[in-house]
């Protein structure tokens, strides 16, 4: 079976180089910050190199004292891509366009496929005890329930967006089991931050804040059959073509292709809570087919040689985790919501407040276009699927 390992950030000392040590548990009324890594992180040195950047380039910023905890996966033969490909088909993600063979991946995949082991885990030493009683038994008054679970903040990266997706399937679960109300688990289960850096799970089905960050040439996340999944992919043949059609100025090859001109979008709500960008780094030489390998596996809020969109995408997320995590630092003194994204997007700076409102409008108008670009692709692909042309 799948396990876990807890790993905490530490100061550096002689006998602790590396400043990292494994925990057996989070503290149940702890502000902190939990990474969840992605499926890369079978090791300390990756687990640890996850929680290194939120102590470096976050915390710095607030309170370095903030404790930051990162996971090790033992992942014992877990197929990761199958459970992932499950998650997508049970949330309705996974819708086949060009392929119309029969998918078996439900009724295929094992038990640790459908509920791995490794989240049950994670889940009793980094969840529960925020929302029971002693010995993990018993509700607790629905306030001091939203007070622990606001508390926690959680960073995703790619698999760890799947991973927390499930942490919240258990939560709800759990809460429901132990007597909360429908009302009750909707307000506790929204106090939970996570912020997702090229998350690969299905997105705008969340009942948390859960925030979105990826861009579109960002090969390392994995792809869905559905037609948000299949318009950016048919923008990039397009554009690839066109590079490598202009290199060798051909007029004729490049007739009917064109640039991928995707301005920074966000898609709200259902849509995801998405922010999304054409890229990240610039291109090598060769071109937009051999990307810089950052775009999927930095996850450097600081990037200095991002382009200015990359720059946008870090800031945006970065200010998002900020004011969650100061947001945190109040409820010792009562229960204070977390804001909603149109208040977690803001800086303290005055100016700069007035720079990301104009900005993240119009992202929103920009998302709302690209969206009926989709819709124009997906209703030409049904008319035509209709006609047998």
């Amino acid at each position: 079976m799948s396990s876990i390992e807890i790993g905490k950030r530490t100061d550096k000392t002689e006998d602790n180089p590396y400043g990292y040590v494994k925990v057996d548990s989070i503290p149940k009324d702890e502000v902190c910050v939990l990474y969840l890594g992605g499926d890369g992180a079978t090791s300390d040195e990756a687990a640890n190199g996850y929680a290194k950047i939120i102590k470096n380039e976050i915390l710095s910023e607030i309170n370095p004292d903030i404790p930051v905890y990162s996971i090790k996966y033992d992942f014992q033969g877990h197929k990761k891509s199958v459970a992932r490909k499950v998650a997508n088909i049970k949330h309705h993600t996974e819708v086949l366009v060009e392929n119309t063979k029969i998918d078996n991946t439900l009724s295929e995949a094992t038990d640790e496929e459908h509920n791995p082991k490794y989240v049950d885990e994670l889940f009793e030493k980094a969840i529960l005890p925020r929302i029971t009683l002693h010995n993990k038994k018993g509700k607790l008054a629905t306030e001091e329930a939203c007070k622990r679970i606001r508390k926690l903040n959680i960073v995703a990266h790619c698999h760890g967006a799947y991973t927390a997706l499930k942490l919240e399937e258990k939560m709800q679960a759990a809460m429901k089991e132990l007597g909360y109300s429908e009302q009750d688990r909707k307000k506790i289960q929204s106090q939970l931050l996570i912020v997702a850096l090229a998350p690969a799970c299905p997105l705008g089905i969340s009942k948390s804040q859960f925030v979105s960050f990826q861009s579109a040439y960002d090969y390392g996340i994995p792809q869905k059959g559905n037609f948000f999944d299949h318009y950016i992919n048919m923008r990039k043949r397009e554009e690839i073509r066109r590079f490598y059609a202009e290199e060798d100025k051909d007029a004729d090859k490049i007739k009917n292709n064109r640039w991928f001109d995707l301005k920074p979008c966000y898609f709200p709500g259902k849509q995801g809570n998405l922010f999304l960008v054409k890229q990240k780094y610039k291109w090598t030489d060769c071109g937009p087919v051999l990307i810089n390998g950052n775009e999927h596996n930095n996850v450097s809020f600081n990037g200095h040689e991002q382009t200015p969109n990359g720059k946008l995408l870090a800031h945006f997320s970065k200010t998002i985790l900020k004011n969650g995590i100061k947001n945190s630092l109040l409820q010792d003194t009562g229960f204070t919501p977390l804001p909603p994204i149109e208040t977690l997007i803001l800086s303290d700076d005055p100016i700069m407040r007035q720079k990301e409102t104009i900005a993240f409008a119009k992202m929103k108008q920009n998302g709302k276009k690209f969206r009926e670009e989709i819709f124009l692709v997906a209703r030409d692909f049904h008319q035509q699927k209709q006609t047998g042309s």
